[in-house]
């Protein structure tokens, strides 16, 4: 029976593609296709949705916000601790320098309900303004963004700043900002049909990535995949390393969901009263 898992093709998700190279899962009786989603969370939320998935590495604000628009999914693990950092980019051509001007603006989101949709919502919701929804840009993925802003068709684009500096530095985009929202930046879901179903294996591969997860942090040779395979100097790899904390229990943290959730339903995207635990997986333990 396959596990199919989905994520981002960026350096958070390495080490699952690590383990899938050297055999890791088929070590515990498992078979699991991993599938990228260039994407990102909102194309893995309807892939879950339609069946296409049994689990993905997901943003913890686009999980809710599906949960709350009807995703029948429950979180499993958190995966990476620490926030995300989100830059905020313009193209090189553009005239824009500040992310607080409140002009007419084109934003770029690879998908409605993605993370780049909804963290530039709830940064203009902090800074008391409202983006409109004629002023999105469906962009498909980060490719799709740089695309959008390089020819002046959007003006800002929001995205994880170590996957967008290979862009800055070659002087196709600029980075106006940074926002860090005060919550996990990934947690582990599985659909409740796949839960219903493989529970067991899904449990086994957590299991199976948690040593997995701990080798990667502490694997002198992490430095040269995340080099060779993100363009990253040694300096930016160790830098990334340093600030990335990967969840190695079964703890899940509720304030931080709280956070979310309140974030999100400030911009309409979250009920407040959303049941945080009926979304929980029966062996997570509440922090």
């Amino acid at each position: 029976m396959v596990l199919k898992i989905g994520g981002v093709p960026e350096h958070f998700n390495l080490p699952w593609q690590l383990a899938l190279e050297q055999g890791l899962f088929s070590q515990f009786g498992l078979q699991v296709e991993w599938t990228y989603y260039a994407g990102g969370t909102g194309a893995m939320t309807a892939a879950l949705d339609r069946g296409d998935l049994d689990m993905a590495v997901l943003l913890t604000e686009g999980f809710l916000s599906a949960v709350n628009n009807g995703l029948q999914a429950k979180i499993v693990k958190t995966y990476i601790e620490s926030p995300l950092v989100w830059g905020i980019y313009t193209g090189a051509e553009n005239a824009l320098q500040n992310w607080e001007e409140k002009a007419d603006l084109k934003y770029a989101v690879s998908r409605m309900g993605s993370g780049s949709h909804l963290m530039a919502m709830i940064h203009a919701k902090q800074r008391s303004f409202e983006i409109l929804p004629e002023q999105f840009q469906i962009v498909q993925s980060l490719h799709g963004g740089l695309d959008a802003l390089t020819h002046l068709e959007s003006d800002i684009f929001y995205w994880e700043k170590f996957m967008t500096r290979p862009f800055v530095k070659s002087g196709q985009l600029r980075m106006i900002g940074e926002f860090q929202a005060p919550w996990s930046g990934f947690l582990i879901v599985a659909s409740n049909n796949a839960l219903r179903v493989k529970e067991t294996r899904i449990k086994a591969m957590l299991d199976s990535m948690i040593p997995a997860c701990i080798d990667f942090k502490e694997n002198h040779t992490s430095l040269r995949q995340l080099r060779n395979r993100f363009e990253m100097t040694e300096q930016e790899a160790i830098s990334w390393l340093d600030d990335t904390i990967w969840n190695n229990t079964y703890v899940i943290d509720m304030q931080s969901l709280e956070n979310a959730r309140t974030a999100l339903s400030a911009i309409g995207s979250c009920k407040p009263d959303l049941d945080l635990k009926s979304i929980l997986a029966d062996w997570l333990v509440i922090k």
